[in-house]
């Protein structure tokens, strides 16, 4: 492990000498509070032409943009050349490939149409896997009155999205080994917020009537991947260079680092992987909403990847500062750069109801069962 993270970091010390922002981002004009920092035109974008949803709930509307998110440059995967982005590939080849069961979990047609039986026997026919969900599934986190023996008790009990989710994280997490303990620190910390952003995520996508739970919370799964990565990957010295709090500082930093943040290293890494290009597309642009105004999306994509944006920062808030609670969390006044565009999601009507479902007793209590349980 340890010759192998010496040779990671030969190969991230070549790349950072080639990390200055390529001519495509760095010749970006400045942004304006109501153009700000839109992502690069792609598929999911708003079409030209298309009007702009109404200006909701002025109070907050006409706060200024935030200078250090107005001056942030975003750079994506496919702004690289060739030989940047297979540099990088390379950094990260070494991390086991997940098997084969991601890929099944995360296909279009498991999602929309598996059965509890389907997802009951493809776990039970992976032995390790299915007792560790045992174990989680059995933890104070979800309150059972008598413990459960079986996947298929599992599944029925907690209904297929909640154990495909836990499912896909422990793939994940298996595939990244740490070699000191600030590095374990980190994956711990990452691992314990994808799992509140993944139950934040489901449990605000059911109580707001989004009816494709699964793909919703595997995008928000899939948003840590490039965190686990770059933690995994980089040189213990480096470590410290990035904030494990604040979207927009560790965003920047890991661009400055790398070439690309974690969310696009996370692309690449599917992208190597052989995961779908509308899985890897979809999880990478959960954390363009950093960036991206509301009138840079389809309005029902916006209200999507909101829903996700919000759960994985309310994760990582969670997770990283033992102090924070729910109880005083309120996205539409909180000043932190990371959460200025997420607010004018709130325009469509699926998504405008998030406010009040944060401020719910019910979800709030939900929410700590799972902080206290995913912390042991």
């Amino acid at each position: 492990m340890t010759a192998q993270l010496l040779q990671n970091a030969m190969e991230l010390l070549k790349l950072f000498k080639r990390s200055e922002p390529t001519p495509a981002a760095s010749a970006q004009p400045a942004r304006t509070a109501s153009a700000a920092a839109a992502p690069q035109p792609g598929p999911a974008l708003r079409q030209s032409g298309t009007p702009a949803a109404p200006a909701p709930h002025p109070a907050w509307r006409l706060q200024p943009l935030p200078p250090e998110l107005a001056a942030f440059r975003p750079v994506q995967a496919a702004q690289l050349d060739g030989n940047r982005k297979q540099g990088l590939i390379k950094v990260f080849q070494n991390i086991p490939r997940p098997p084969k069961l991601l890929h099944k979990l995360l296909s279009p047609d498991f999602v929309e149409r598996a059965s509890s039986s389907e997802l009951a026997d493809l776990i039970a026919a992976e032995p390790l896997l299915a007792a560790q969900l045992l174990k989680a599934i059995n933890s104070p986190m979800y309150g059972l009155r008598s413990p459960i023996t079986s996947i298929d008790q599992a599944v029925s009990l907690l209904g297929l999205t909640a154990v495909r989710s836990l499912c896909m994280r422990y793939l994940l997490i298996t595939s990244f080994k740490a070699d000191s303990p600030q590095r374990k620190q980190i994956l711990d910390a990452t691992w314990q917020a994808s799992a509140l952003a993944s139950d934040i995520t489901l449990r605000l996508a059911q109580s707001l009537g989004y009816m494709d739970t699964g793909s919703l919370v595997s995008q928000v799964v899939l948003t840590f991947l490039g965190r686990l990565a770059t933690a995994s990957g980089m040189p213990r010295g480096l470590l410290s260079q990035v904030p494990s709090r604040g979207m927009l500082a560790r965003t920047q930093a890991e661009q400055n680092l790398f070439g690309l943040s974690s969310a696009e290293i996370g692309r690449l890494l599917m992208q190597d992987w052989g995961l779908p290009p509308a899985v890897s597309d979809e999880a990478a642009e959960v954390d363009a909403v950093l960036f991206a105004p509301y009138a840079a999306w389809e309005p029902v994509r916006a209200s999507r990847l909101g829903l996700c944006y919000l759960g994985a920062r309310l994760g990582e808030r969670l997770a990283f500062e033992p102090d924070n609670r729910l109880e005083t969390f309120d996205f539409m006044a909180d000043p932190d750069p990371e959460l200025y565009h997420v607010r004018a999601y709130t325009e469509h009507p699926a998504f405008a109801g998030v406010e009040a479902q944060l401020k719910s007793p019910h979800f709030i209590a939900a929410i700590q069962r799972t902080r206290e349980a995913s912390s042991m």
